[in-house]
């Protein structure tokens, strides 16, 4: 018999922070902070997954802006297009193994093209925790 698999659809969270393209750096960051998150997916007006956008990103940002006074900026100027994400339907323990290397500690989750969550490490190590937790029995 098989192990179970655990899949992202079980651990993942619903979206309920993501940014639009032409969102300010400044706007960006002071969510990230005010939500203690470390970045979110940049989504067009259909929901799909155009970027996303992290902490350190608006860090860099701010940090050239205060010194050389540069033009503000917007989400889509700052974003890593092309985000990797994950399907719903993959399994944890493969991502967990992705995730040991030097991958992002948040992935959008779509499906159908649209972005429907968020996955991240701590996610992550909570179902590796949970399944462990239960293959081992409970005491």
């Amino acid at each position: 018999m098989g192990k179970p698999s655990i899949l992202v659809r079980d651990y993942m969270k619903s979206l309920s922070l993501y940014f639009a393209p032409t969102d300010s750096v400044e706007k960006v960051a002071e969510t990230l902070v005010k939500r203690g998150e470390l970045g979110a997916p940049v989504l067009d007006e259909g929901k799909k997954l155009v970027g996303f956008i992290t902490e350190q990103d608006c860090l860099k940002e701010m940090l050239n802006d205060s010194y050389y006074a540069q033009e503000h900026l917007v989400a889509r100027d700052i974003m890593t297009p092309d985000a990797l994400w994950v399907s719903p339907e993959k399994d944890v323990t493969h991502l967990a193994e992705e995730m040991t290397g030097s991958k992002p500690k948040i992935y959008p989750v779509c499906d159908g093209g649209t972005t429907i969550g968020i996955i991240t490490r701590s996610d992550v190590l909570r179902a590796l925790s949970k399944v462990r937790y239960q293959s081992h029995g409970r005491g």
